[in-house]
């Protein structure tokens, strides 16, 4: 019997300690048709022995021969005999060709397998099947194993880690550019090795996980090195974004407000910047981020988005509505009266326009009280 469903209901993370404590034998698969990509494990009672990415950068020829394993020569022999017989995966033909020692193969496998589950592991939508099944994949480097438990583990600590990072880096699909160069010569750069050979990577065209995977370095450590690198002034973030259709965008909207309804605000917070980084014209994308900043407290952030959104569309009343709630929250009442005035005089209507009048007038009434308060104390002060 096939175990599915939505990872909005059951995460991934939930799936994989399943899988362990029941000791399952099979094959589980993870669609995300928000990224377009597709993820294949393989577990052996419990544990997982296989992974396939549809979307991987991270291939094992290419690892092996970025670490020294293997030669080009040696690749494209193996990649050869690969084309002549499909079914037969690449790490059995340079196993027997002799190219690559076992341990040294199992250990590139298992980085690959970790890789992918990591960053599977911050999937917040797709869907999950397993199914069971009795004889895995016959053509599979026996020996490599990876625990579940030690996976979470380590993804729980980069999770953690990551929000440190996020302010600059928001994740693996970053770009890094190097920052423009000062006047004069500037002092002396004093790099590590490794930083070295990110710098060395950037050309602002690869996102962060391909410059982990051409160096055959974790996407973690790489954005670790990266952030130290934003904080010295070396290089800066842009990210990588691409406008959708109209059908996809509206998709996409949808799902942002999706997300609010089920509460999952910082997921929705997510969606909502990458969608108005993409389309910056739109101001219903401005007014969905500000909604989204909002419902996490970030009320400085909610005003700028949501001012924003009035800039793009001033006649638009919601907008107006939404400024002013975020605007009285940070203490801007001058702003909040202004923009609770905009959306009466729009045509506003049901229970909002009645919070908006009683807003209005409470907001008017305290400006009133601090003016005459200002007043009082510049007459105190003068008298002195």
């Amino acid at each position: 019997m096939a175990i599915e469903g939505p990872l909005q209901e059951m995460s991934i993370q939930d799936v994989l300690q399943l899988l362990e404590l029941a000791r399952k034998t099979g094959v589980l698969t993870v669609r995300s048709e928000r990224r377009n990509d597709e993820v294949v494990v393989h577990f052996e009672r419990g544990l997982i022995v296989f992974s396939m990415q549809r979307r991987s950068t991270r291939r094992l020829g290419q690892l092996l021969l970025r670490a020294g394993k293997i030669t080009e020569r040696e690749l494209e022999r193996a990649l050869e005999l690969q084309r002549q017989n499909p079914a037969r995966r690449l790490a059995e033909i340079l196993l027997e060709m002799g190219s690559v020692t076992e341990e040294d193969m199992r250990r590139q496998l298992r980085f690959q397998i970790e890789e992918t589950l990591y960053e599977v592991m911050g999937w917040e939508e797709g869907r999950f099947r397993f199914e069971e099944c009795a004889e895995l994949n016959p053509h599979r480097v026996r020996g490599v194993q990876v625990r579940v438990e030690s996976l979470l583990m380590e993804g729980a600590r980069r999770i953690d880690e990551w929000s440190r990072l996020e302010p600059r880096i928001r994740n693996e699909e970053a770009v890094p550019v190097l920052a423009p160069l000062g006047d004069g010569d500037g002092p002396m750069l004093d790099l590590r090795p490794d930083e070295w050979e990110v710098l060395a990577e950037i050309d602002g065209e690869q996102d962060l996980r391909q410059i982990a995977a051409n160096l055959g370095r974790s996407t973690f450590d790489v954005a670790k090195i990266a952030y130290g690198l934003i904080s010295t002034g070396v290089i800066k973030i842009r990210e990588r974004t691409a406008p959708l259709a109209e059908r996809e965008l509206q998709q996409a909207i949808r799902e942002v407000e999706d997300l609010l309804k089920r509460g999952e605000v910082d997921a929705a917070a997510r969606c909502a910047e990458d969608l108005q980084a993409a389309h910056p014209e739109r101001p219903e994308l401005a007014l969905l981020a500000g909604r989204a900043y909002s419902e996490q407290g970030r009320m400085r952030a909610a005003t700028e988005a949501l001012a924003r959104a009035v800039a793009l569309d001033p006649h638009s009343p919601d907008a107006h509505f939404d400024l002013g709630m975020a605007a009285i929250r940070t203490g801007d009442l001058a702003r909040a009266a202004g923009a609770f005035a905009a959306f009466l005089r729009l045509g506003g209507n049901g229970r909002r326009r009645q919070l908006a009048g009683s807003a209005l007038a409470a907001v008017r009434t305290l400006n009133e009280v601090l003016a005459q308060e200002a007043a009082q104390d510049a007459e105190r002060a003068g008298n002195g």
